[in-house]
């Protein structure tokens, strides 16, 4: 009985037609095979499982194949058949990270100046180059230099940055592309043709997406599911690999828009009982994430998104719960969870806690949130009721400006009032608070002395009568903060007030905090100054 081929293995593409999503590179190396214009030196570089080891051995046996067929091995002769069988002493397969020392390459060099034994080239796949020391790729480097002409180099690499310049430079470099979902879904159905099982488009979209541009990957997973169901769905491939599936990812999204922490952690209790990887989980669920921001971005562009039709439809719904800012907070923390689970020993904690704090913050959001709709509809009432009594509304700009200061920013001595007022004319201003809010934006300074402040309103004389315990704010008022001040009031409550202020004695223990700082300011200046005069 033979024994079993894993499909990644068995489905290994034999011709440069067969890479898939790699056009740009096979169409160049094939013109070059035809054109007998190859170079003695090729560079492949690309995340894991995008065809770049399968390119170089396609290559290799397209070079010595006896009767190629444009630019592709024939398949047939028998320098293809050894080559396929590992028979072939001219093609050598290294692997950069077993075999990186600088006496690995000496040999290698020993080995290449020999003639082939029975094809025209000598191809030498390194693969993992990047593995290589220092040293190694230095004695490397005459060699890939000046070649003999019967010598061709091709080196595969996930991480070109750490290939030495030196090497770069002299070597053709070929990036390949991750794979898209859709390339991969229609490769996985192919297989499945062939194969004694059947997958629903659910479920090889599922695969695609967990394998995340590689088709080596897609293709071990459906092996893996395979052996689960020989029909395999959404909820075998769920079942094969560990994933918790999506709707506990809604179900998380759910709870976190809605600002319930104790139904997101019902949920990540049920998916540690039945053994899920938290680690994978928040990965989902920076993807789902990832599928909002974008939602909310481009609403009319679905196709960014990459997910089935009823995935979609969900995803729409639940981005009604999220703002923009909202998701990129969420994105954010989620990402940095999954940094931190990468080293953290409970993991499962680091997921809760992370959830717990997006709850959190959400509630915070729809509170200020509510907050401010309240606001704005007090605001419209209010202007609704100016309109009907025949006042003009004020306008309501986005940043308030100053009001134009008088010529000399001089203390506004003559808006106090001496003596006591006769209260009975005025009415108190409810909106007081927010008078001060908008006269904060204009000068905090000086609305900050005014917070345990009340006001007065006379419509009769138009003098708003402000009753102040603050002493230091008679020190800092001006005329220019007065028709600030004015301003803001005018804004609020839509009729054009003149400011007046009367000062009230604030009793010891309410005294202000900014007073007493002054009173000890002056008390420790009046200190040093006897002591200067006595001589101390």
């Amino acid at each position: 009985m033979a024994a079993y081929e894993a499909l990644y293995r068995k489905w290994r593409p034999q011709t440069f037609e067969d890479i898939v999503a790699q056009p740009h590179i096979t169409r160049t190396l094939k013109n070059q095979i035809m054109r007998e214009k190859t170079a003695h030196a090729y560079l492949f570089t690309g995340s894991r499982g995008t065809g770049k080891t399968t390119c170089a051995r396609i290559f290799a046996k397209a070079v010595n194949c006896l009767h190629p067929k444009d630019g592709n091995p024939c398949l047939e002769c028998e320098i293809c058949r050894d080559a396929e069988a590992g028979a072939l002493t001219d093609i050598i397969e290294i692997d950069g990270a077993s075999n990186n020392g600088v006496d690995e390459v000496r040999s290698l060099r020993g080995n290449a100046a020999l003639l082939p034994v029975r094809c025209k080239y000598k191809v030498y796949v390194i693969d993992e180059v990047h593995m290589m020391s220092a040293g190694a790729f230095n004695a490397l480097l005459k060699m890939i230099e000046e070649p003999p002409a019967y010598v061709k180099f091709v080196f595969a690499t996930t991480e070109i940055h750490k290939v030495p310049a030196t090497i770069l430079s002299r070597c053709q470099r070929f990036d390949f592309r991750r794979i898209l979902p859709a390339d991969i879904v229609g490769r996985i159905q192919f297989i499945a043709e062939h194969e004694a099982f059947s997958i629903s488009d659910a479920a090889a979209h599922r695969i695609a997406m967990l394998a995340d541009g590689g088709m080596r990957d897609a293709l071990s997973l459906l092996d893996q599911c395979a052996a689960v169901s020989e029909q395999i769905e959404l909820s075998t491939v769920e079942e094969a690999v560990g994933v918790a599936g999506t709707e506990s990812v809604y179900e998380i999204l759910r709870a976190i828009s809605g600002h319930n922490a104790s139904a997101a952690l019902e949920r990540i209790d049920l998916l540690y009982r039945q053994s899920k990887d938290m680690t994978r989980f928040a990965d989902e669920l920076s993807q789902q994430l990832r599928a909002l921001m974008l939602l909310k971005t481009a609403p009319n562009d679905l196709s960014l998104l990459g997910v089935m039709p009823d995935d979609a439809a969900q995803l729409q719904e639940l981005a009604k719960g999220f703002s923009l800012a909202g998701i990129l907070e969420a994105l954010s923390a989620v990402r940095a969870c999954c940094d931190r689970m990468t080293r953290a020993g409970n993991r499962r904690m680091e997921l809760e806690m992370t959830l717990i704090r997006l709850c959190s913050d959400f509630q915070a959001q729809k509170g200020d949130e509510q907050a401010l709709n309240a606001r704005i509809a007090q605001l419209e009432q209010q202007i609704a009721e100016l309109k009907q009594n025949g006042v003009p509304a004020a306008p309501l700009p986005s940043a308030p400006r100053k009001a134009p200061a008088p010529k000399g920013d001089v203390p506004a001595q003559n808006l106090q009032i001496e003596g006591k007022p006769d209260t009975s004319k005025y009415i108190p201003v409810k909106n007081w608070a927010t008078v001060l809010e908008r006269f904060d934006e204009v000068n905090p300074s000086v609305s900050g002395l005014l917070q345990e402040s009340t006001a007065f309103a006379n419509d009769e004389t138009g003098i708003l009568l402000m009753m102040v315990r603050n002493k230091l704010f008679r020190k800092l008022f001006t005329q220019k903060d007065a028709v600030a001040l004015g301003a803001a009031a005018q804004q609020v409550l839509g009729k054009k007030y003149s400011i007046r202020y009367k000062s009230v004695e604030p009793e010891a223990e309410q005294q202000a905090p900014a007073d007493v700082l002054l009173q000890r300011a002056q008390a420790q200046g009046i200190a040093v100054s006897e002591q200067e005069n006595i001589g101390v």
